[in-house]
């Protein structure tokens, strides 16, 4: 794996738009699943072939609407012959990872582009944001330091606020897009040779503080964690809690439909 620091043109959600579109002007990729933005304000995963179309491709818009996995499932069982680019969240990778363990998607065609994540609010309360620009702004200074705090007034996501994986990790991840740790108005990117050549990136060291804003950022993660889980384990200490844990089950099946690999 190459690893290289470039310089941010214009902003950075430009400058990863730039590195995508790249990828299939230069031939590495034949399509992208990509977050591209939305009239609503929000985003979802699209398909794109058309290089232009990047213009509106946004993974940095800090929301969820569903887990991409899915839709790379369906992509990717069909026998496709063009290579695909699947840019996903490191949480989406992982249910990737697994659905690719219960056969139900197919990596021989398809290459993981993976981007740190700074956490996600639900979309109800993304769409109420006064100033959405701004909340990407904040993160993505906060991510200098590995300090990310939700907006004033918003709340992340309660998986995001446990969230210990933030960072792609694992060999199968062929491009990795850094925020994490980088001065303002750089980007780390981490590329097999394949797609470093495609990127023309010339090799430099490690980012030197990435490892410490990590550090300080699941360090907080896992605290939430483990307050949750305690608080959890406190509520059903017995039956009569942990029935009262389930008191609100309709059975209403939402809970398979949203699991990213319930299938």
């Amino acid at each position: 794996m190459i690893e290289a620091i470039v310089d941010v043109q214009q902003s950075t959600l430009n400058t990863i738009q730039s590195l995508l579109r790249s990828l299939l002007v230069n031939g590495a990729l034949d399509a992208l699943l990509v977050p591209m933005s939305l009239p609503t304000g929000n985003v979802a995963p699209m398909l794109v072939t058309d290089p232009a179309a990047l213009d509106s491709a946004d993974p940095l818009t800090p929301v969820l609407p569903i887990n991409a996995a899915r839709a790379a499932a369906n992509l990717t069982v069909t026998g496709h012959k063009e290579k695909l680019g699947l840019v996903l969240r490191p949480c989406e990778i992982r249910a990737l990872v697994e659905l690719v363990k219960f056969q139900q998607v197919k990596l021989d065609k398809a290459l993981i582009v993976g981007v740190d994540c700074l956490g996600t609010y639900g979309l109800t309360e993304w769409q109420a944001a006064s100033s959405k620009q701004q909340v990407i702004d904040d993160l993505l200074l906060g991510a200098v330091t590995g300090d990310l705090r939700p907006y004033d007034g918003l709340h992340f996501r309660a998986a995001c606020q446990m969230c210990e994986l933030p960072l792609p990790q694992g060999d199968h991840v062929d491009l990795t897009i850094g925020l994490v740790g980088l001065e303002p108005g750089k980007l780390y990117l981490k590329a097999d040779e394949a797609i470093a050549q495609a990127l023309e990136l010339d090799a430099s060291a490690s980012p030197p503080r990435r490892g410490d804003a990590a550090q300080k950022l699941i360090a907080a993660r896992t605290q939430a964690r483990d307050a949750a889980f305690a608080g959890f384990r406190q509520r059903v200490n017995s039956i009569d809690g942990l029935l009262q844990e389930f008191a609100t089950c309709i059975r209403c099946h939402n809970c398979m439909i949203n699991c990213p690999i319930c299938y």
